[in-house]
């Protein structure tokens, strides 16, 4: 199988679109809306072990961030 991933301006992309809806929502919305959109993505993705993978990767970006 082949994994194809973003450019880096692509993704970059994604990231201001994203940082830009959220300034939008109140807070109260973004949890619900990242959890939306989490899984419109994962329903696209045609392998439950990518999606699993990108859940992992995900806890783990936070994990040593405090909040």
């Amino acid at each position: 199988m082949t994994v194809t991933t973003l450019p880096f301006a692509d993704l970059e992309r994604v990231y201001e679109t994203l940082a830009e809806t959220l300034d939008t929502l109140p807070e109260s919305q973004e949890r619900l809306f990242l959890a939306q959109l989490a899984l419109a993505l994962a329903h696209r993705v045609a392998d439950v072990e990518r999606v699993m993978a990108a859940i992992e990767e995900a806890r783990r970006g936070i994990a040593g961030v405090s909040g």
